[in-house]
Order: C-alpha cells, then structure tokens, then sequence
C-alpha cells in the first residue's frame, strides 16, 4: 500500500469512528486553496454575533468572530488567510484564499440571535483525496421554485436497515438533508431543519420533501442506505419547470419581443433604402451638372446681353456659311381689295 492509499484509508476510517461516536455533520466540503464555507440564518431573528471555531483536539480554537456593531475580528493564525465576502444580515460565511492541509478538520459556525437563541453549524473540510463523487445515473425530479420536491429511496438491501442518509450533492461538497437511525432517531441539517419533511424507513423505501424550493435546491440529491453487509445509494436530479400560467406569459412575451424586433429591422430596412435612393439621387444631378453645365442668361445685364449677342451672331454666320446656298420662292396672294 503506497503512502497516497494509507492515507485515505486512515482519513476515512477517522470519518466512520466520528460518525460512531454520534457526530452529526451539516456539510461536507472538499479541501481546496480557496474554499467558501457557508454558514446562512434566513430567519428575521436579530443577529447579535457570529463566531468561528474549529475542532483542534478535544477542544475549540477561535478562528473568527463578527459582530454587526464591533466589526470583524480575526486570530492572527487565520489573518491574511481568510475573509467575510459578505456580511450581509443573513450571510455569515467564511471564506479561505490561502488554505493549506493544516486547515482539514471540523468547523463550528455559531449564531446567537434574538429572540431564537443560539444556532450552529458543522463543517467538515475533507483531504481532497477522500472526497468521492457518486456515478450512478441520476433519476430526473421536477419541481417549480417556491414549491415542493419529494423524493423516494426504493432500496434492496438484505436483513434490516441501519441507518439511512440523504444529501444534497453541489460542486466540492455535499449538505446533509436527514440522518435517520434504526433505533428511531433523525437528525436534520442546519438549511432543511424547517423545511423537510422524512418518512425514514418504510417497508422497502425512504421518502422526504423539501418545502420552499429556492434556486439552491436545483441540484443533485443521492440517498444511502446502510444494512450490515450492504449499501444501496440511489441518485436524484431536479429540474426546473413551469407551470401553465408562467408558460403563456413566457410564450407571450418572447412573441412580442420576436414582432418588435421584426417591426424594428423594417423600419431600419426602409429608412436605410430611402437614405441610399436619395443618395444615388443627389450624386446623378451632380455627374449630369458636372457633364452638362447650364449657363443662366441674366436679364438685366445689357453688357453680358450685347456680348452673347455678337457672339451668337458671329456663330451663326459661322454655322451659315457652313450650310448650302438655296434659293427660297415664296408664293404671295395679293390682298388688296380694289373697291
């Protein structure tokens, strides 16, 4: 065994002695340089302070806390390596740009609020090389925002189940929804604890719903059952859909925008061939000008007058010499009347 495979053989083995021991973790995240671990309350609550704490032994170290009147406050361990990207009211979570392998291990987000009390969160940073991604194929579940989703764990497992586990799946991490126990108990994640419900173990499945369904949700969901000598996973995908009436509008509104845009490249259709026609106007009358310059004769100027006079009629004697001697006979009827 090389030195890469004991090593994720003890990392794992530390995870099944934890969860022996009853340790209850809200989120798993995959040990990376820059890592965002999330800690929300997104209830009205006032938050008086935020406090960051991670496992070292038997007991806790303070790494951050953050107060909405003092301000931040970091141990110099963590300063320069960690940050608050937003400290909004409802987002308290802990950022990490300079992360190193000391790092993996256990962390503790604790909220107190009035008049709810104290909430925590649990956080585990795993070595990047005991974090395991599922393969199964995914079985696809519709669900719309702000409504529900259920999902059914239909496992075949022999003799009874010992526990069962469901996950919500993101990218470098996964969010315990419920931890269900043979012996009857249920343990439910920090984000779902007022928003799912479980049926833990029925004859032969498992089946929860999430409530409230926000953009977060639309994601990956893997359900584990674990028997004595077998574990059945199962996966799940949700997808968004519409329902009628946000389908018309969709529909309605994309038609309008497609008759807009058709009405908008007429219009620039036509005033761009009216601007060319009236362009290839303008440059024909200056090539005939340019061509064939008119001279205006000018009604007052005698002395322009007499000059295009004469020399008319020096250019008509020109041009009559030019023509044929004819003699013209004239027939005359007298007129005259003799009375």
């Amino acid at each position: 065994m090389d030195h890469r495979a004991f090593l994720v053989a003890v990392l794992q083995l530390c995870r099944i002695l934890a969860s022996m021991e009853g340790r209850f973790v809200d989120s798993t995240i995959k040990h990376s340089e820059k890592m965002k671990l999330e800690c929300t309350y997104p209830k009205k609550a006032v938050i008086i302070q935020t406090s960051w704490m991670k496992q070292h032994g038997s007991h806790k170290e303070n790494v951050a806390v953050l107060h909405p009147t003092y301000g931040v406050h970091i141990e110099d361990k963590y300063r320069g390596r960690i940050y608050f990207e937003n400290t909004s009211r409802e987002d308290q979570s802990l950022s990490f740009n300079k992360s190193t392998l000391e790092d993996v291990g256990l962390y503790f987000c604790s909220i107190v609020t009035y008049p709810d009390g104290v909430t925590e969160k649990v956080i585990e940073v795993i070595h990047p090389d005991a974090f395991e991604m599922s393969e199964r194929q995914n079985n696809p579940v519709f669900a719309k925002p702000g409504g529900s989703v259920t999902f059914t764990c239909h496992y075949d497992i022999e003799g009874s189940v010992q526990q069962v586990k469901w996950e919500r799946i993101k990218a470098g991490g996964t969010d315990t929804i419920v931890l269900c126990t043979s012996v009857g108990g249920r343990s439910f994640g920090s984000d779902f604890r007022n928003r799912a419900q479980v049926d833990c173990f029925g004859r032969a499945s498992s089946t929860i719903v999430i409530q409230n369904v926000t953009a977060s949700d639309f994601a990956t969901y893997r359900c584990v059952a674990t028997g004595r000598n077998k574990t059945f996973e199962m996966c799940f995908t949700v997808v968004a859909t519409w329902d009628h009436k946000w389908f018309i509008i969709y529909i309605a509104g994309g038609t309008s925008a497609a008759v807009l845009l058709l009405v908008f490249l007429l219009i620039f259709c036509i005033t761009t061939a009216y601007r060319k026609k009236k362009k290839r106007k303008r440059i024909t009358e200056a090539l005939f000008n340019a061509l064939y310059p008119t001279q205006e004769e000018p009604g007052n100027n005698y002395a322009e007058h007499n000059y295009h006079s004469s020399w008319d009629t020096e250019r008509g004697k020109e041009e009559s010499s030019l023509w044929p001697t004819q003699e013209i006979y004239v027939n005359c009827i007298n007129l005259r009347n003799d009375n």
